[in-house]
């Protein structure tokens, strides 16, 4: 071979040696490309296959909180006036038995809590537990709800609530227990006959005697001014003269005249309604029988009674009775503060002499009766039912 073949091989050679190498290059860079989707490092710097391994394994899977067996119950229904004491009662019920840790909440319609009445309470499955205590809250209703959790931490799977209506608060208490009991044991000190009813500023009714019906006298012009009220949705000049004259100056012959038109049985009618259990009537007004308890709670409630156009009318009334006749009860209770809304009555030379009134000072409302008989002297029946009322008021 010569020397210019020999040239001309090594430059083939070379040429396709190259084209080798240029092709070996292009297929590797199209493999890369290919691979680039899964060939990318993962966020975590992991292989794709290790991360997707870790993912699975680490993730938990749900664990219950709820168990299906621990319930809870508030036993029932709670009404109270705000700042009193109530009990409320409530249990856990489990049948997997044992001890549940109990929170006793107050809460709104909508769920949200407004107080934590009992947190944490250790208590046996099946108990009826009792919370007491002093409620303030404002006017208005409310739910009773226990959560409780079981040893493993597991909540109740349901819990019945029961209703709190929450009442405004009650008045100051007037008389104390204190109070009465003096009242009465100097009232059955007295000489003659004595008896007295108070309903105190929180409605109960207590008393010394108080079912003993005595003779009225012209207490009973109170039932005769709300009788004829009740009857009339007007009244005229001279029934309103009449009315007034009867009530502020004890006047007799305007008893009469009311007396007739309401009516012996109008007037019996009307007891009944009242709930003047003791009342008896008479063919004369000023000759009926009644308990100082029945005079002591009519006069309390005397307004409900009378018709709602009337009422300012029958309240002037009996708070302006003539100087001369504010004798018992106005003068003990006045200086105190109070409001009087009352009627006197007596026979003979004061041998009888009768009171009763509702009393009035801010939140407190009270009825008060207080009937004497056989008195030695004119005054000592007047006496007798001021120091009853002043000690019935004595703080």
């Amino acid at each position: 071979m010569n020397r210019t073949t020999t040239l001309l091989a090594l430059a083939v050679l070379a040429v396709v040696c190259a084209a080798v190498v240029a092709l070996g290059v292009s297929a590797t860079t199209a493999g890369a490309d290919e691979a680039s989707p899964l060939a990318s490092p993962p966020a975590s710097g992991l292989p794709s296959d290790l991360e997707s391994s870790t993912q699975a394994t680490s993730t938990p899977s749900p664990t219950p909180t709820v168990s299906d067996t621990l319930t809870t119950t508030v036993v029932s229904a709670v009404t109270v006036h705000s700042g009193s004491f109530v009990r409320v009662r409530y249990r856990a019920d489990d049948t997997a038995g044992g001890t549940v840790t109990v929170d006793l909440l107050v809460t709104t319609r909508a769920g949200d809590t407004v107080k934590r009445l009992v947190t944490g309470r250790v208590t046996a499955v099946g108990v009826v537990r009792v919370w007491r205590g002093r409620l303030r809250l404002a006017r208005g209703s409310y739910l009773l709800l226990a959560h409780a959790v079981d040893a493993g931490g597991l909540s109740e799977s349901s819990a019945k609530t029961a209703a709190l209506r929450v009442l405004a608060p009650l008045p100051p208490l007037v008389p104390t227990a204190r109070a009465r009991r003096a009242a009465f044991a100097w009232a059955a000190r007295r000489a003659g006959r004595v008896a007295v009813a108070v309903v105190d500023s929180r409605g109960r009714l207590y008393g010394y005697r108080p079912w003993v019906p005595f003779t009225t006298a012209s207490v009973v012009k109170a039932l005769l001014l709300v009788a004829y009220l009740r009857k009339h949705s007007t009244i005229d000049s001279y029934w309103r003269a009449t009315l007034t004259r009867m009530i502020t100056l004890s006047d007799n012959a305007a008893a009469d005249a009311v007396y007739a038109r309401v009516g012996r049985h109008g007037l019996s009618r009307f007891a009944r309604l009242a709930h003047l259990r003791t009342f008896r009537v008479s063919s004369a007004w000023i000759a009926c029988r009644v308990g100082a308890a029945d005079m002591a709670r009519f006069f309390r409630d005397m307004e409900s009674y009378i018709p709602s156009g009337h009422r300012s009318f029958a309240d002037y009334l009996l708070a302006h009775i003539v100087s001369y006749e504010r004798w018992g009860i106005p003068p003990a209770a006045e200086p105190l503060g109070y409001r009087v809304y009352f009627k006197p009555g007596w026979l003979g030379a004061w041998v009888l002499a009768n009171e009763a009134a509702r009393l009035e000072r801010k939140r407190v409302r009270i009825g008060l009766a207080v009937f004497t008989d056989g008195n030695p002297t004119s005054s000592y029946g007047k006496d007798t039912i001021a120091g009853v009322t002043a000690r019935l008021l004595r703080r």
